[in-house]
């Protein structure tokens, strides 16, 4: 028995990726009423929901997307109301292409058309290869013989040069999601994918509706499996310069090496030895990571107590010390200040303009405000001004600069606290001196803003940035990137020797994702970065607040004394 029914699915990707466009798509659907479907391409799963939540905007717009599996084409909808160019809806069952060119009509998307591809079959494919700048496909490797077959469509079809695949895979069975992305890795491609699972956060009501009727939903909540968002792309080989063909098959290796590593596969895969190699797949093609790890143990960054925080610090550089605790007690601070943080950057870039004709999304000024240092940089960081009844320092100073370092201010005694304790592990308590908050402000990146070159903030030992999340800090924000261990390296030396500089390019990497409340605390003399903003609409801003363990007082790399408020 066939039940067909209409769908209405609602998506709120505010919940997820924090654009405001939501989606609403009306499905139609043909449910085999059983538990475990037997046609399961003809009905809508929990997937499409995480699909629809986690894509980004700018992955679609504009562009030809082909959907490999499409099933109902929900997935094929949800891109065609993300303003695709064009649409593909494709699938090995003849009854599920009939069925997205009905929904197609349905939601009254006349871009979107279907055809039958079989992964397996060649004779299907496309007659011009690699000729699809998206390729879709969501919740389809659950068979053997699935990996390899859809990885050699993928390949096929997708564009080399800035071609996307974007695959929510719900991993069931745990060999099949590692070889498919060991078929990706295989084909030339970095992968992408989140190492915790991820869940439906819109329409909680529908989604359950899902899960409790079928297994294929259900058994992934019970084991704890749940899904992943894979990226996947072409490495540009070439953007190293001239290399010869051992060089780039070397580095194929060395990437899959690590990327089995990453995965606890067995040490030998198709006559391949396993070497220890850092999320080679994970990091830009340019990235150089260490093979050598030099007979020591790795302490972890990331951090859930006051002695974990000391090692890290003392050992990588920095470390994020995640405190539930804080963040729900909290909670209502950092909203103040990210709303504040708000209003004066507005204020402040709005005057930089309007007085003192910058532009300031390209140009590199300073004030005692207000700095940026990259010319096109579109990173911003400004400081709170302290109010004082004695002078007239903040005279000129709108309500929302007041509003902004007072909620500053409250954190900061906060944050004082947790760290003063992390600071007495890394000095040693008979070496410490006053514990002083020198700086405190917030640093922010437009949308667009590109990745910065690695830098130290400075040279002088015991001083310490510590930055306080205001919001998550996904990859797609860019998150800051640290060189392990750079904090010992010799910032005095006048040239950087070749020895030096083969430590430094070996030294291993990381760009640790925030949640709100997170504390990320590294030393002034680490070498970091921030990364690309791939948001569209979102800045991204995070407190900092800068401390000298030596009692001195005093930050002159970034700020002048002029101010952006005088005349």
């Amino acid at each position: 028995m066939v039940l067909e029914l209409i769908t209405r699915l609602e998506i709120d990707r505010t919940l997820s990726v924090s654009e405001e466009n939501s989606i609403k798509v009306n499905v139609r659907e043909e449910r085999d009423c059983d538990n475990v479907p037997l046609r399961t391409g003809l009905r809508v799963w929990s997937a499409s929901f995480i699909f629809g939540e986690n894509v980004l905007l700018d992955e679609i717009e504009n562009k030809k997307v082909l959907e490999l599996g499409a099933g109902t084409g929900v997935n094929g909808l949800i891109c065609a109301k993300l303003n695709a160019s064009s649409v593909v809806c494709s699938d090995v069952d003849i009854k599920s292409v009939n069925l997205c060119v009905t929904n197609a009509m349905l939601n009254k998307e006349f871009d979107v058309v279907s055809r039958i591809i079989d992964w397996g079959d060649r004779n299907t494919y496309f007659e011009k290869r690699n000729a699809f700048p998206v390729i879709v496909a969501v919740d389809v490797v659950y068979l053997e013989e699935q990996p390899k077959q859809l990885a050699n469509c993928v390949e096929y079809h997708l564009c080399k040069e800035n071609g996307t695949f974007l695959c929510v895979c719900g991993v069931r069975k745990r060999e099949y999601f590692e070889t498919f992305l060991l078929e990706l890795a295989k084909r030339g491609m970095e992968v992408y994918f989140d190492e915790v699972g991820l869940l439906p956060k819109s329409n909680r009501e529908q989604v359950e509706e899902i899960r409790s009727n079928h297994k294929h939903d259900e058994e992934l909540l019970e084991d704890g499996k749940g899904y992943r968002m894979i990226r996947a792309r072409f490495k540009k080989i070439g953007s190293k310069g001239e290399s010869n063909e051992e060089e780039v098959e070397e580095e194929e290796e060395e990437a899959l090496a690590g990327f089995l590593d990453d995965l606890d596969i067995d040490d030998n895969v198709g006559g391949m030895k396993k070497q220890r190699a850092y999320d080679v797949l994970t990091s830009s093609s340019d990235d150089e990571m260490s093979a050598d790890r030099n007979g020591t143990e790795d302490v972890p960054f990331l951090c859930a107590t006051v002695e974990s925080s000391s090692k890290s610090l003392l050992r990588n550089g920095f470390c994020v010390f995640r405190d539930e605790h804080f963040t729900q007690t909290q909670a209502e601070v950092l909203e103040k200040v990210h709303s504040h943080c708000e209003s004066y950057l507005n204020d402040l870039l709005e005057r930089c303009e309007s007085h003192h004709g910058i532009k300031y999304d390209t140009d590199i000024f300073r004030f005692k405000e207000i700095c940026s240092r990259a010319m096109n940089g579109k990173r911003y960081d400004f400081q709170a001004t302290k109010i004082s009844p004695v002078d007239d320092e903040a005279k000129n100073l709108p309500e929302s600069g007041k509003a902004f370092a007072e909620c500053l201010q409250t954190l900061a005694n906060v944050i004082e606290r947790k760290c003063e304790r992390i600071f007495e592990k890394v000095t040693g308590e008979e070496k410490r001196k006053k514990i002083t908050i020198v700086n405190r402000g917030c640093v922010t990146s437009l949308p667009k803003a590109p990745e910065q070159h690695f830098h130290a903030d400075g040279r002088k030992e015991g001083m310490y940035n510590c930055f306080v999340a205001l919001r998550d800090v996904p990859k797609i924000q860019g998150p800051t990137e640290f060189i392990f261990g750079s904090h010992k390296f010799d910032h005095d030396a006048p040239h950087e020797t070749t020895k030096a500089r083969k430590k430094r390019e070996k030294a291993k990497r990381a760009a640790p994702e925030l949640r709100k409340g997170d504390i990320l605390l590294y030393d002034y003399r680490t070498l970091h970065r921030g990364g690309e903003n791939k948001r569209c609409h979102d800045r991204r801003a995070i407190s900092y607040f800068l401390f000298d363990t030596n009692g001195d007082i005093g930050d002159t790399w970034n700020f002048e004394d002029a101010s952006v408020w005088d005349d």
